[in-house]
């Protein structure tokens, strides 16, 4: 089955690079990278070998986003991945957080760099995956990241996190559909919820689960948890949506993206979901717009607004249907929702 992907610059960087040669690491009918950049994945890798909380290190070198244009002598065209294999358990995973930044620091004025921690076990059973890009220089970044990855990795249900990735919210992965509205309910316990880099995390489908709507986040099964919205009503909702077998993605948006801490919603929350058929999207929009019940949204976050498309539509294209929930199709969009103190 082929998903619609919602892409990245970070993703595209690193997911469709080309490996090649670095002089360092692998064999290639390409030339390797320039000397300035391989020193520089060599000096990183060095610098972070047997360093507290590490027990790996291994550098990649890779073409960026090689076309056939430009010449591949120029470091520009080349990016450096480190992966830092941390101590099991989160051993001094801290100070390896910052020892990584520092790193990352240095070799800036070389080489395009980035760095992933991978935290097995950061908490129980669950994994962890700390992400910084070579822009990373903000004092305390680190020390966020990581209090952030052990926080949700400590909730009940969870089975990894991802923080870091395109400077966004958390990836939450949970052991099971069926548990996201008790693992939403301990992402919202969790210390510092909604503050920093525990602002809107995003529960998905565990990639290794065989669930058909399992992803990489992009595409398959994506839900935001703002601080109000959805509301538990709508994460029941949308699992129960996830076992209907027309359905093919959805992708719920809190509308909270732009909000101090504590605030109302800053826009409508959305509910996007793609289905095999023009049937089955109206189908979908009609048992939406039956849901009448508040329960469904949470006061001061307004009724979220719904985009059922099938493949004759996308969401550039008016044959998909919308709405809002629990309003007739057609209705218009309904003055519910507040305008969030400071923000326009």
């Amino acid at each position: 089955m082929t998903w619609r992907r919602r892409g990245s610059a970070f993703a595209a960087a690193v997911v469709a690079s080309v490996v090649v040669s670095s002089g360092l690491f692998a064999c290639s009918l390409l030339p390797g990278a320039p000397d300035s950049v391989s020193a520089a994945a060599a000096t990183a890798k060095e610098s972070l070998s047997g360093a507290p909380g590490v027990e790996s290190v291994s550098a990649e070198v890779t073409l960026r986003d090689y076309r056939g244009e430009g010449s591949v002598s120029d470091p520009e065209a080349w990016v450096v991945r480190l992966t830092v294999n941390a101590a099991a358990g989160g051993r001094d995973l801290e100070r390896a957080a910052d020892e990584v930044v520092e790193a990352l620091v240095e070799a800036r004025p070389e080489a395009h760099i980035y760095a992933v921690i991978v935290a097995p076990r950061l908490a129980g059973d669950a994994d962890a995956e700390i992400l910084f890009d070579e822009n990373v220089g903000a004092g305390g970044v680190a020390a966020e990241r990581v209090t952030a990855a052990r926080a949700l990795a400590a909730v009940a249900g969870v089975s990894r996190v991802t923080v870091g990735r395109d400077d966004e919210p958390p990836r939450v992965e949970a052991t099971g559909i069926d548990e996201w509205p008790t693992v939403a309910a301990g992402i919202r316990a969790s210390p510092g919820f909604g503050v920093g880099a525990v602002q809107n995390p995003s529960l998905i489908a565990p990639l290794d689960s065989g669930d058909p709507l399992s992803g990489d986040g992009s595409d398959g099964l994506h839900l935001e948890l703002g601080a109000v919205s959805p509301s538990a009503s709508m994460i029941d909702e949308v699992t129960r949506l996830s076992e209907d077998r027309s359905v093919r993605s959805i992708w719920f948006s809190s509308g909270e993206g732009l909000l101090p801490a504590g605030g109302v919603a800053a826009e409508r929350s959305s509910l996007a979901v793609d289905v095999d058929t023009s049937a089955d999207a109206e189908r979908v929009a009609n048992r939406l717009a039956g849901l009448d019940d508040q329960r469904y949204w949470t006061q001061g976050s307004g009724r979220p607004s719904f985009q059922i498309s099938s493949p004759i539509g996308n969401s550039a294209d008016s044959s998909a249907i919308v709405g809002y929930v629990g309003l007739p199709l057609g209705s218009a969009e309904p003055d519910d929702l507040p305008a969030a103190p400071g923000v326009r």
